[in-house]
């Protein structure tokens, strides 16, 4: 379904998030879906584990210093979902901190109440409304960024290659549609992927990541067992080695950790919209088509008729086999989520070298709150906090001894 914004956000070319489903619409996903698990199928894992050393050398440079994380999160994701879309020039021209406060300015203003309320009450449009002015603004600024990298690649392309991302994508664009009936993708399509990777890949892996350093503060005897766990695959402390994300099960409770968090804080709590194409029925109720149904992602994974103890973080739970295939983070179906297999790839290897080099401490007496924030947007924000790294091999004590 089309919100009032939708059309002021996406540009009037429908997006991979809220796009009708079509023939068109499996074209973009498709070609989309392709650029990430094939154009950079190679670069991938090397681009993470590069840009999450700087962010650990970073952190290093002040250490037990109480650090905003979430901040620094965002900035990491902001920057590997960059790189992957529009490729390493970005960072010698120096544009990363442009492109990450633009796509801040994005996100705070659309999930305002001011411009939310528009889509519930659409009249009020007609009111004058300083949050849909500063909306079109801050997409005014996407859109420059988007449309310069795109006269930029355009102008560099060489047929049968990719650099990155957009590189394939209109590569992509640029070959007649195989498929009868589907249209023509144009450039606006390749315009719209990219905004719904960096919109959608930056927040949402940096909250995720966010909430599993509460959990840890809140669970001192887990992260020990981890750091036991990754002592004993890699070496004490500050090692430099590392475990490839192909041979992630040699790391069974980093996995069920990561499992654990994204359960009780999926991605996003209620999935994007859909809207029934035929006449349905769910449990035996009558669903018309054209019915706007919301998923409530969240309300599954803490389902007490499916999970023993659902409130309590255990991540223990994900040990047993079978079990990882019950969560919904990501959702399912056509509509699952696309940067699905890069957000476990980033969750897997920040939570690897964050925990291989520091052991996470609280900044004061008080442990931040597992209570999210009562209203925000999309994603389940959690309340603000502030946590010390101190670096292992310091003579710093065990996160169980901290607490």
């Amino acid at each position: 379904p089309e919100p009032l914004t939708y059309k002021l956000v996406s540009r009037n070319y429908p997006d991979l998030s809220l796009g009708d489903y079509s023939l068109l619409w499996k074209a973009h996903k498709k070609l989309t879906r392709s650029a990430l698990l094939l154009g950079i199928r190679d670069s991938m894992e090397p681009v993470v584990e590069q840009l999450t050393q700087e962010f650990c050398e970073r952190m290093r440079a002040q250490p037990g210093t109480p650090v905003a994380i979430e901040e620094e999160f965002s900035l990491l994701t902001c920057s590997i979902i960059c790189y992957l879309t529009f490729g390493d020039k970005i960072k010698d021209d120096n544009l990363m901190p442009a492109y990450y406060k633009c796509i801040q300015e994005v996100l705070k203003t659309w999930s305002h109440w001011s411009i939310q309320i528009v889509d519930v009450i659409p009249f009020l449009r007609f009111f004058p409304n300083p949050g849909l002015r500063r909306l079109k603004q801050a997409i005014e600024k996407r859109d420059h960024i988007v449309e310069m990298q795109l006269r930029q690649h355009k102008e560099s392309l060489v047929a049968g290659q990719w650099r990155d991302m957009m590189d394939y994508m209109l590569q992509g664009v640029a070959q007649p549609s195989m498929e009868e009936g589907s249209g023509q993708l144009l450039e606006g399509h390749v315009h719209m992927a990219a905004v719904d990777l960096l919109i959608g890949g930056t927040e949402t892996t940096a909250n995720t990541l966010s909430w599993a350093v509460v959990f840890l503060l809140h669970h001192p005897e887990i992260q020990q067992r981890l750091q036991e766990e990754l002592d004993h695959e890699l070496g004490p402390g500050a090692s430099s080695s590392r475990v490839p994300y192909k041979d992630r099960a040699r790391l069974p409770l980093l996995n069920a950790t990561i499992a654990e968090v994204l359960r009780l804080r999926p991605v996003v709590p209620l999935a994007l919209p859909h809207r029934t194409t035929r006449p349905s029925s769910i449990s035996g109720y009558d669903i018309p088509e054209g019915t706007v149904i919301i998923p409530n992602l969240q309300g599954a994974h803490l389902d007490e008729t499916v999970w023993e103890r659902p409130h309590e973080f255990w991540p223990d739970r994900f040990l047993e086999p079978g079990k990882n295939s019950r969560a919904l983070a990501f959702g399912c179906g056509a509509r699952v989520c696309l940067g699905e297999p890069l957000a476990r790839l980033e969750l897997f290897v920040v939570l690897t070298r964050l925990l291989q080099a520091f052991t996470l401490l609280p900044s004061g007496d008080a442990l931040p709150s597992l209570q999210p924030l009562p209203h925000c947007s999309v994603i389940l924000k959690m309340q603000p906090f502030q946590v010390r790294l101190q670096p292992r091999g310091m003579g710093a004590h065990s996160p169980g001894q901290s607490q």
